[in-house]
This record gives C-alpha cells, sequence and structure tokens, in this order.
C-alpha cells in the first residue's frame, strides 16, 4: 500500500508527462470492452483457483484474504459446466448473445475450382404477360405484388366480341344437326327429278314413234321435249345440292365427325376454348339445360403457374383494344445465373462441368448445384465469355435467389485433383503465429474445442484441413473472434461463456 506522500509525489510527477486526460479517457473507452473479455472480470480468475472454491461474497476466488467456500459452495451457480480437455462451453443463449454459426466440413474439389462473379436473371419462361384476347372491358380481380397459384383467376373481360362468336357456335350448332335431315332431303329430291326425267323422257320417244307411224303429234312431242329439257336442268341442279348436303353431312370416309359442319363447329369451339383458357370438352357441358360456351358471360383469364403479380396492373373498368397487356405475372424461382468467365479457361470448360452457385454473404453455406452452359459469343475486348449456370432439375431454391441478386459460380475445371476434406477459410483465424479453428464436440453439441490448423490448398473460401477433424464435423464461423480473444493467452484452457458474453476459464 502507497503512503499518502508516496501517491502525491507520483501524481506531481504525473503532471510533466504530455498527455491529454481526454485522449486517456478517449483510449480507456476503446480499450475497456476488450479487456473484458480478455480478464474475465475475474481477477485472478484465469488462473488456478484455490481448492476449485469461490469467495462466499460473489462466487469468484478474487484475493488470498477471500473465504474459501465448502466444496459444495462452489459449484453453486454453475452446475452443467462439465468441461472436457481443452473444451469451451457455449450454452444457446451465449451462441445467440455472440452470433455463433456452423459450418460442416465435407469433401469437395478445392484445387482447380474457379469462381467469378455473377447475377441471377430471369428465365424467358419465367415471365409471363397477360394480354387481352379481345377488345373489350377489363375487370382485375389481383393487386400488384401478389402471389397467385396457378389457376387462379386474374382478370375478367367483358366483350361484345365474344357474345359475336358465341352465335357463330350456335349458328353451326344447328348446322350439325340439320345436316342429316338436309342430305336426306336432297336424295329424295335428286331422286324424285330423276324419277320424272326418265318418264317424260319415256314419253317423247313415244311420241316421235307415233308421229312417224300415224302423224298429228308434233304439238305434243314438242311439249315434251321442252318438259324433259327443264328437268335435266332441275336434275343438274338437284345432283349439286346432294353434295353440298353430303360434305356438310358426311366427310370422305362416309363419317358425321367429318363432316363439314362437324368441322366448322370444332374450329368454333376450339377458338372459344383458347380463349375462355377452358377445354372443348368444358365447354360441351351442359348445366341448367345449356352448354357451357352459351353460359359464358364474360371471358376469365386464369394464371398459368406459380408466380407474383408485378407492379404495373391496369385498372378495373378500363377499355382496351385487342392484345393490350392487362398484367405480368413473374416465378421468382425461374432463375438462371450468368456469370462472366474468361477466355483464357476457355480451353479447360465445356458443356455440362460440374458447377455450384455459392451466395455472396459467407455466412450462407448451402451452395446450389448446377449446371455449366458456355456462351455461343464471346466478348472481344474484356476477354471474357457468358457462363450460364442452371440449378439441377428438383433443387429446391432459397428465398436469397432473386432475379438480379449477386452470387458467384464455381466450376470445377476439367482435369481437377480429386475431392478433399474441408471447411470455409472464414472458419479459421491467425492466433500469433499460427492458424486456428474452433470443432464442435460431437458428443457436447454446448462446447468447442480450440484446434491448431493443419491446412492445405485453398480456393480463396475454402481450404483444406490435413489434421483434427472428419467429415461432417462442425466448426465455428460466425462468432470465431471473441472465442479467439478468449483464448490468445495461449494453450487451449478449459472454460465457458456467462450469458452476458464473458468468458471464464477453469473448472466451476
Amino acid at each position: 500500500m502507497y503512503s499518502h506522500q508516496h501517491f502525491s509525489a507520483s501524481t506531481t510527477s504525473l503532471s510533466f508527462i504530455p498527455i491529454h486526460i481526454e485522449s486517456i479517457m478517449h483510449m480507456r473507452l476503446l480499450i475497456v470492452p476488450s479487456l473484458a473479455v480478455l480478464l474475465a472480470s475475474c481477477g485472478e480468475h484465469g488462473g488456478k483457483h484455490a481448492s476449485g472454491a469461490h469467495a462466499a461474497d460473489d462466487g469468484h476466488g478474487h484475493g488470498a484474504t477471500a473465504p474459501v467456500a465448502a466444496p459444495a459452495a462452489a459449484e453453486a451457480g454453475h452446475e452443467g459446466h462439465n468441461h472436457g480437455q481443452g473444451g469451451i462451453t457455449l450454452p444457446d443463449t451465449v451462441q445467440k448473445n455472440l452470433g455463433i454459426t456452423w459450418a460442416t466440413a465435407e469433401y469437395r474439389v478445392v484445387q482447380g475450382v474457379v469462381r467469378m462473379p455473377g447475377r441471377f436473371e430471369a428465365e424467358p419462361t419465367a415471365r409471363r404477360p397477360y394480354q387481352a384476347p379481345l377488345d373489350g372491358r377489363v375487370e382485375v380481380l389481383v393487386k400488384p405484388y401478389q402471389q397467385v397459384e396457378a389457376g387462379a383467376v386474374l382478370y375478367r373481360l367483358h366483350s361484345a366480341a365474344w357474345q359475336r362468336l358465341q352465335q357463330e357456335i350456335a349458328d353451326a350448332v344447328g348446322a350439325v344437326k340439320a345436316a342429316a335431315d338436309n342430305l336426306a332431303a336432297a336424295e329424295e329430291h335428286a331422286a324424285a327429278i330423276a324419277q320424272a326425267l326418265t318418264l317424260w323422257s319415256e314419253r317423247l320417244a313415244t311420241l316421235d314413234r307415233l308421229g312417224k307411224d300415224l302423224g298429228g303429234k308434233a304439238a305434243e312431242r314438242a311439249d315434251a321435249a321442252g318438259r324433259v329439257a327443264d328437268l335435266r336442268i332441275s336434275a343438274a341442279e338437284a345432283k349439286r345440292a346432294l353434295s353440298e348436303a353430303i360434305r356438310q353431312a358426311r366427310g370422305e370416309d362416309g363419317s358425321v365427325h367429318t363432316g363439314q359442319a362437324q368441322v366448322r363447329l370444332d374450329l368454333l369451339l376450339g377458338q372459344a376454348a383458347q380463349l375462355a383458357g377452358l377445354t372443348t370438352e368444358a365447354l360441351l357441358k351442359v348445366e341448367g339445360g345449356k352448354p357451357a360456351w352459351a353460359s359464358i358471360t364474360a371471358i376469365e383469364v386464369r394464371a398459368a403457374g406459380l408466380g407474383v403479380v408485378e407492379g404495373e396492373v391496369l385498372a378495373s373498368g378500363t377499355w382496351i383494344g385487342e392484345h393490350t397487356t392487362v398484367l405480368t405475372v413473374t416465378d421468382p424461382m425461374g432463375v438462371r445465373l450468368r456469370a462472366a468467365g474468361l477466355q483464357a479457361d476457355l480451353p479447360r470448360l465445356s458443356n455440362g462441368l460440374q458447377a455450384r452457385i455459392v451466395a455472396t454473404d459467407p455466412a450462407v453455406q448451402k451452395s446450389l448445384p448446377a449446371t455449366l452452359v458456355l456462351g455461343p459469343m464471346a466478348d472481344a475486348v474484356d476477354r471474357s465469355v457468358d457462363l450460364i449456370a442452371r440449378p439441377t432439375e428438383g433443387t429446391t431454391l432459397p428465398t436469397w435467389v432473386r432475379p438480379g441478386v449477386t452470387a458467384n459460380l464455381e466450376v470445377v475445371l476439367s482435369g481437377s485433383p480429386e475431392e478433399e476434406l474441408a471447411i470455409p477459410t472464414a472458419a479459421t483465424i491467425r492466433d500469433g503465429l499460427k492458424t486456428v479453428f474452433f470443432r464442435r464436440d460431437p458428443n457436447h453439441p454446448d462446447q468447442v474445442t480450440k484446434v491448431e490448423a493443419d491446412l492445405g490448398a485453398s480456393d480463396g473460401r475454402w481450404v483444406v484441413v490435413q489434421t483434427g477433424i472428419k467429415e461432417g464435423d462442425q466448426v465455428v464461423l460466425g462468432g470465431i473472434y471473441p472465442l479467439k480473444l478468449s483464448q490468445q493467452e495461449g494453450g487451449a484452457q478449459a472454460g465457458h461463456f456467462e450469458a452476458d458474453g464473458t468468458f471464464h476459464t477453469g473448472k466451476h
């Protein structure tokens, strides 16, 4: 203990040091938080506790004069901190406070992997504009940025052209029903004219014979000849009418389904089905004594697939012309990645190579398997070539995949080495002259162990680990810096973090 005189002399000597008090206070505010982690607010807590016990006043041994608690009291307030050799306990609360995240060691190709920046863009089939099939008044039933399912009604179109089409269909249905009757009538008419022509032809022949034998039959013969001529003209017209009736009722194969009347009805129904977005069978379905094609008062346009309505939508009640775009629906998951590769890598690139799409955020460890497609054109100025990567079919795309989002494309070049056990580079950290990482204990998920890293090749994002870890082990990714601070005095000391982020070494 310094005397009062000594303290005053020291204070007087300090007055000659040219350091501003404000600067000292500012540096103190910066240093204290770090010291709180390093020193763990326990004085001699980083050393060996006297008999493994804590003082009775605050639960920690803080001096030689502190009373020693009983062994049972030594464990009070620290149950569950059963540390293994060199382990650091990280309860769930501490993991949340420190932002601890994990990465899994896996076998992957590290050497011979090139990484190129890119961005997602929508596939041509992912963006679908919905245009008005006819002119009329539109009634929009969805809102901008609304997610719609396949088959959902997007808008209704009230059009006079649709009503005219319905009238044509009605006429065609009547023509199909009348085709058989018209054919029968034409056949009877042609047969009757043929029979009358036969009779008058026989009478004309008889009059010619009697005129030669008896004479005086010239007037009757002339009348009969006129009748025969008229009947021949009528027979020709009846034959033409019969042919038309046959074409309307039956096709060349003699079937009623290939008749011209039925074919015209089918074409009109197909046109109506395209406009209404329904099938022909659905239009012919009878409800309430009327077929569906006759009951539709407005065309309902439905979504062809899952998607989100874009921001530009016409207002309800707007009169629009044919082929006017009412709204557009985009499927956010229908994307591909376009990256720029170097022309120097073209000899080792080819269509169908194994590729991965990786998020730019290192905390997002899940990559998307993809297939590489080389762009058909290269840029002579930038000395680059477009590389297209489509996620493998059936892959569930995460929410961060959207058109316009940037990502990295990892391509395994042809002739690359085999897969090696690796962890993310961000899961390693320098500790003095060494590089370390923190491995999670498989048997105690709330404990980690500091491991001196024996590293191999790295591609900048992943690094090969030679020893100290196996496939499936987890390592600390986020929050690794506070863990390093807790251990930087050297040696893997057993300890634990309190809920407030304070680290304690030793066994409690």
